[in-house]
This record gives C-alpha cells, structure tokens and sequence, in this order.
C-alpha cells in the first residue's frame, strides 16, 4: 500500500455499503457451494437493480461465438444512434472464474457500450469448478478471435478490435491479448479494471501489508486459485493463467489499468502496467485511492464510483481513438 493509499480513506458511501454488509454477517463471497454464492450474487444483484434503472443502449442480441470447435454464449451491445464505424469491445466479467455472468454483469456492460460509443461483445465464459483452467481462458480466445473475424458484421470497425476486463475477466483480457498477439491478430486496445494477473501472488505478503481489504479478503484469493486451478496448481506460475507470467510483453495493444487503493489485487495490477511500459506498450494507468475492488458495479450506489466508471470510461474511449496516454493518474 503506498503513502497515497494509507491516508486516503475508503469512499464514505462504499464504506456504508460494507459497514450494511459485516451488520448482517454477510458470509464470504466464495463460501458454501458454488451455487450457493452465484444465488447470493444473483439476489444481491436484483436488490441493486431494483434500486435504479439500468442504462439505455440501442440494441442488445443473444448469439454463440464459434472457433475452433468451441462454442461459446455471447451477449452483443449496440450505442444508441446510427453510426457509420464503431469500434469493438470484447468484455470478460469479473468473479473469481467462479462466478458472474453476462446477465449479471449487464449494467456495467450497458454503460461501457453507452460511454465509449462501441459495440461490446459481453462473454460468457464457463465458471470452475465444474470446468477449472484452461476452460475460462480458451473460451476468451475463442470469443476474441470470432469478433475480430466477425467485426464488421457486428457493426463494428474490424481495424479497432480490443478486450476489456475486470478482475478475473482483466486476466482473461490481458491473456486473449498476449495469444492473439502470438497469433499475430493486431488489436486497437485493452481495458484492465483491478486486473488479477497473477494467480500464483503471494497471499501471505499481501495479508502482511494489511489487514482488512473490504470485498475482497486474501482468503477469497486462495479460494479463487484453488477453484479454478484445481488440480493444475503446479501451472499458477506460467501464462497461462497469470499474464504477469508471460516471457514477452512487446507488441501488445495500448492499455487503460485501473487499479483500486483498497484492493489486494492494486499492486499487481500496477506491477503489470509497468512491465507493459517497459516493454514500450503506451500505458495509461488509472489510480483511485478511494475505491474498493468492485468499484466498476457500483457506479448506481456511489458518485465516487460513479465519478470512477466514468473515467475509465473516457480514458478507454480516447485509447480507441488513438489518444497516446498521458501518463498515470491519482484520483
């Protein structure tokens, strides 16, 4: 945890939201059975959205994206207005590997599609343990690799393709990117929100750096490796699965990380940014110091967060564009 992050408390209206939740005993997100947990993320979800309203697109279509053999459910966004070229984001959600899903993840995806103006290809990938590594990092290539041949189709521009993740859906974002590039598939762009890049970390030395991370506790850490790796453990330490494994990052796409100061993914996530850098990869690094590690989903509970999605949202908009980063950011 840097200086900055040690004086900057967690934003107040996040910080109720987690004071609500340890009241009511809220249990681990990874405990009990995997279907327990997705049904507490399905309920916990459909509680927040009845709170607000989702944000408005201009169509939405169900559809399989094949390759190889594979397929694999998508969800395709499209921005409001008649629109001659649009770029194409293929998004991975968050949860672990374990949990989540295009459905759940539809506010988020909607906003994205509305603020950065591009088609969005939400996928949805298969969720261990019923189907551990590499089955969630196949199916993002798969995906990928149809949107990049099915772009102008989608509406979309096929010269600006890029990936888009949070959390274990910014490895699988950062993975379609180093194998597609191996592949010699030329990308416009990737979008790292609190991206878990390193699934051999070092639980221990993030619980010694501090105690209390809210939303995502250093055991929901070993849990998630353990889930999705299974008997594949021994491979933590390769890429796949941890593209903070990888032997070369040269030649990857520009990249908006944005990584959150309470969070126990924050320094990986920056740890990435800068190998991406030294590799002479344009980086623009976003930092909130104030936020937790799911800020992206709650934009409707918080204006912090709020204020955060939508910089994230302008800073990938501009990276489509060709706007070379300025550099890191603090917020």
């Amino acid at each position: 945890m840097n200086d900055s992050d040690a004086g900057c408390p967690l934003d107040p209206e996040l910080a109720a939201i987690v004071a609500a939740m340890r009241a009511n005993h809220a249990p681990p997100p990874f405990s009990g059975t995997p279907e327990q947990a997705r049904e507490r993320m399905r309920r916990a979800v459909a509680a927040s959205r009845a709170r607000s309203l989702r944000p408005v697109v201009g169509s939405i279509e169900d559809s399989i994206a094949e390759h190889g053999g594979l397929l694999v459910p998508v969800r395709i966004y499209r921005p409001i207005g008649a629109w001659a070229t649009l770029p194409t984001v293929v998004f991975f959600h968050g949860g672990g590997f374990v949990l989540g899903s295009v459905e759940l993840w539809d506010d988020v995806v909607r906003k994205l599609c509305r603020d950065v103006e591009a088609v969005v290809v939400s996928v949805e990938y298969r969720l261990a343990p019923e189907h551990p590594f590499p089955a969630a990092h196949d199916d993002a290539l798969a995906a990928a690799l149809w949107a990049v041949r099915n772009a102008a189709r989608l509406g979309g521009d096929a010269s600006r393709v890029a990936v888009a993740g949070e959390s274990s859906g910014g490895n699988l974002a950062a993975s379609a990117a180093l194998m597609l590039r191996d592949r010699g598939v030329h990308l416009a762009a990737q979008l790292l929100v609190v991206p878990g890049v390193d699934v051999a970390r070092d639980v221990a030395r993030i619980e010694a750096r501090r105690t209390d991370f809210p939303m995502l506790a250093p055991s929901d850490l070993r849990d998630i490796s353990r889930l999705y790796m299974g008997a594949k453990a021994a491979r933590s330490n390769a890429f796949p699965p941890s593209p903070l494994c990888a032997r070369s990052f040269a030649g990857l796409p520009p990249a908006v990380v944005a990584v959150a100061g309470h969070d126990p993914l924050r320094d990986e996530g920056l740890a990435y940014a800068g190998l991406l850098r030294d590799a002479g990869v344009p980086v623009d690094v976003r930092h909130f110091a104030d936020m937790f590690h799911p800020f992206l989903g709650f934009f409707q509970a918080s204006a912090s967060a709020r204020r955060a999605n939508d910089e994230v949202c302008r800073a990938f908009a501009d990276c489509l564009a060709g706007c070379p980063p300025e550099g890191a950011h603090a917020s």
